[in-house]
């Protein structure tokens, strides 16, 4: 039987342009909202973890990330998403040394209510075939959402694109390989953009 693994990339290094301010280290239950993405993969059974962030929010996780947690640094405040991507796939390709078949398992570093039961089920159904989808989808009632699995042999493909490219292309340009999972035990996270996300993310404690 085969024994794939999934790995996790959080992507936290975005600008907080619409926010007005640092929205990962805001406050959000015991601690801050990347603190809640970090503790909910640290409480799923995915076989590693990459955070992509600004040196900021390194220096502020320094002291809580355990042995296989690894963070890499994106110092360019003015790059797209897909820089991010890229430095996160080097570092987790670097680390973890997995094989084409595995997951990386994409995350968005300002999506709190995101639990490690959601985390689990997407990476067990990708670890269950014996041969995993190229990408993974999480659903809400119908509609995408995170996190995404995508295999490290199809991810490999956004080595060379452009920043101003969009992850969400490999699952255009692939859909033969695409499935998707609904969620049923939570509705789709808030992801928090805006004060207005933040208030009404706040609102739902």
């Amino acid at each position: 039987m085969a024994n794939h693994k999934v790995y996790a990339l959080i992507l936290a290094a975005g600008q907080s342009r619409r926010m007005g301010r640092v929205k990962q280290t805001l406050p959000y239950g015991d601690g801050t909202i990347i603190e809640a993405v970090v503790g909910a993969v640290l409480e799923s059974s995915v076989d590693g973890l990459v955070i992509v962030g600004t040196p900021r929010l390194k220096e502020f996780l320094a002291e809580a990330l355990p042995e296989r947690c690894r963070f890499a640094v994106n110092d360019d405040p003015r790059s797209e998403m897909m820089a991010s991507v890229k430095i996160g796939y080097r570092r987790l390709v670097a680390k973890f040394g997995p094989a084409d078949d595995d997951g990386v398992l994409v995350l968005l570093g300002d999506q709190p209510q995101m639990t490690g039961g959601t985390i689990t089920t997407l990476a067990e159904a990708f670890r269950l075939p014996r041969r995993p989808p190229g990408v993974l989808i999480a659903t809400y009632r119908g509609r995408r959402g995170h996190p995404t699995v995508f295999s490290v042999g199809l991810l490999s493909e956004i080595k060379d694109w452009p920043d101003d490219r969009s992850l969400n292309e490999l699952a255009r340009l692939h859909p033969q390989a695409v499935r998707e999972l609904p969620i049923t035990m939570c509705p789709m996270p808030i992801d928090v953009n805006t004060p207005e996300d933040y208030e009404r993310l706040m609102g739902e404690k």
